[in-house]
């Protein structure tokens, strides 16, 4: 008899759970979502990432192409010779860029003046792919590597002068035979992918194709 009771109290109170997860995700009240597509150009307007100091005012972010290379294919993409002795990425390496998603974009500063109590500005340290179920991040080192001439990595900050713009690659990593999360390059070309550059309040994402 205890055992029936306990058993009823049981699905009753999971039930109740059930209920409980349900009603709250019912009143979850989830960001808009402006999708674009590569080649439009997208206003971060008052739109940030996480963090209300953030300001984003004025800039747009355009990508201009994509393309997946082998690691290999990327270095000579952009002229670099890897030292044997000191390599970018050891094999093994749990960071080792087996692949790379390589995406072009322009941002633009479209502000005419700068207000200089209040600068605007912009950097990439959000800025990830995401797929159905796999998110792609920026490598820092090859970042580096696909734009020499900045000195700066791609988590700082940066400005651009007032109505000016300036073209970026952004090389983002997976590995296909990585043991822990593997990412196959026919799941990505199957997938519907985006590149984020806002998530509050309005979700801004641009379709790769």
């Amino acid at each position: 008899m205890k055992r029936i009771i306990f058993s009823t109290l049981s699905i009753v109170l999971l039930i109740g759970i059930g209920l409980r997860i349900w009603h709250v995700n019912q009143a979850v009240d989830l960001p808009p979502v402006n999708n674009y597509t590569i080649g439009e150009e997208v206003a971060i307007g008052d739109n940030v990432f996480l963090d209300n100091f953030e300001n984003m005012k004025g800039y747009s972010v355009i990508v201009n192409q994509a393309e997946i290379l082998p690691y290999e294919d990327f270095l000579e993409k952009y002229n670099y010779i890897d030292d044997e002795e000191a390599p970018l990425f050891e094999e093994g390496d749990t960071f080792y860029p087996e692949m790379v998603y390589d995406l072009n974009i322009t941002v633009k500063n479209t502000n005419k003046t700068e207000d200089p109590m209040e600068h605007s500005g912009i950097n990439f340290l959000h800025y990830n792919l995401y797929g159905t179920d796999f998110v792609l991040q920026i490598s820092n080192m090859l970042y580096l590597v696909a734009n020499p001439e900045l000195e700066y990595g791609v988590t700082d900050g940066f400005r651009l002068r007032p109505n000016s713009e300036m073209d970026f690659n952004l090389p983002y990593f997976y590995s296909p035979s990585d043991i822990v999360q593997p990412i196959q390059t026919e799941a990505i070309e199957r997938d519907q992918v985006y590149l984020v550059v806002s998530m509050h309040p309005v979700v801004n994402r641009i379709l790769i194709e």
